[in-house]
């Protein structure tokens, strides 16, 4: 089997896990179900319960189940949820379908990575590999604000879940066709990953960025039409927080082997930090382009440094580690919504994106004092 397919494949069932969890962000603006600030914040919170709780054992089964076998049930179960929602009539349908919603989604990051782990053994060809697999990140949030309010205000802001329910179904039949003969391996994972030093300190860190990060993602949007700045040019400049993250994840797998893993996660956090507290100078849509464009580079070389960093510390056991890291990565997803809510309703998004730079530069020290790769 080409390598390529195994990398569009999965590849693309990471992107529906992201695109399915940034949709609420924007098209609940157009919801005919009108949520309040604090329902917003709620429905996010439940899409990464779901998501977190199924981290570590999706890991751990992830190293004991075939990877094909687990991504099919996934994306089969986000394509069900997504047509929940966007058939629901009630906020109180939209948490339950938002909480089973990252209740699938959770399992596909952690099964993916297990996929790339056993079909690139080289190192530098997984880090290539892995730099590919994560433009899905940017071009989830590209693709988000550019088609997801000209979808809601054309025909309905259903059809965006109609949509995500629609390509899910869709991939969960390639593994079934073309993943089901990955090579397997049963490593028997027993639950000590913990003890190791690197995979705490990249799980604590990541959560303090993430929780910062989740802001920025689940509240830009919000902030630009708050601005006074158009729906339409609202969501070019929300794409722009990904946009040149396309030709940085291409090339973060060359710049990660270049000058490391930890030298990257330090440096690029630490820039990504101050361009955050910089979306509360620069207000003028050109310059806020222009802020979302370095935000967008500078971010999508993190996302594969985050996914080579556990890959590398997690060897054969590469789902039991990313299920790990990534239990923390994505809890900060719960607690990133009501936080920034509180920042919002009390002093405004100003003080939240000072907030959340200040975390940023935070997480990019511990990596610098205590990673040792």
């Amino acid at each position: 089997m080409k390598k390529s397919l195994i990398i569009f494949i999965t590849s693309s069932s990471f992107f529906l896990s992201y695109f399915s969890r940034l949709a609420w962000s924007i098209v609940s603006t157009y919801s005919t179900l009108k949520p309040t600030t604090i329902q917003d914040s709620l429905i996010y919170s439940l899409f990464f319960l779901g998501y977190v709780i199924v981290q570590i054992p999706a890991g751990l089964v992830s190293d004991k189940v075939k990877p094909s076998l687990i991504a099919f049930i996934s994306l089969i179960g986000l394509s069900v949820a997504s047509f929940i929602s966007a058939i629901s009539n009630s906020i109180f349908i939209e948490y339950i379908s938002s909480f089973f919603m990252g209740i699938s989604a959770g399992w596909i990051y952690p099964v993916t990575i297990k996929t790339l782990s056993i079909a690139f053994k080289d190192k530098n060809e997984q880090a290539v590999a892995i730099g590919y697999y994560s433009l899905a990140w940017p071009l989830s949030i590209v693709l988000a604000g550019v088609i997801l309010p000209g979808i809601s205000i054309e025909f309905s802001w259903r059809y965006s879940y109609y949509l995500i329910s629609i390509l899910s179904l869709f991939f969960s039949l390639l593994y079934l066709i073309y993943l089901k003969n990955i090579p397997y391996e049963d490593t028997r994972t027993r639950f000590f990953i913990v003890k190791d030093r690197n995979i705490i300190i990249i799980s604590l860190a990541g959560f303090l960025f993430f929780l910062s990060y989740w802001s920025i993602t689940l509240y830009a949007y919000k902030y630009f039409i708050n601005l006074g700045i158009s729906s339409y040019t609202s969501g070019y400049l929300y794409s722009l927080l990904a946009l040149a993250g396309l030709p940085a994840t291409i090339i973060a797998g060359y710049i990660i082997r270049k000058i490391g893993v930890k030298i990257s996660l330090v440096l690029f956090e630490f820039i990504y930090g101050i361009l955050t507290m910089l979306l509360s100078v620069f207000l003028r849509p050109d310059l806020l382009a222009v802020i979302a464009t370095l935000m967008g580079f500078v971010r999508f070389i993190i996302t594969p440094a985050n996914s080579t960093a556990v890959s590398f510390v997690g060897k054969n056991k590469a789902g039991s580690v990313t299920g790990f890291a990534n239990f923390f990565w994505q809890s900060s997803g719960i607690f990133s919504p009501i936080i920034s809510q509180y920042i919002i309703l009390n002093t405004g998004y100003k003080d939240l994106w000072i907030f959340s730079g200040i975390i940023i530069i935070f997480s990019s020290i511990l990596y610098y004092v205590f990673l040792k790769i």
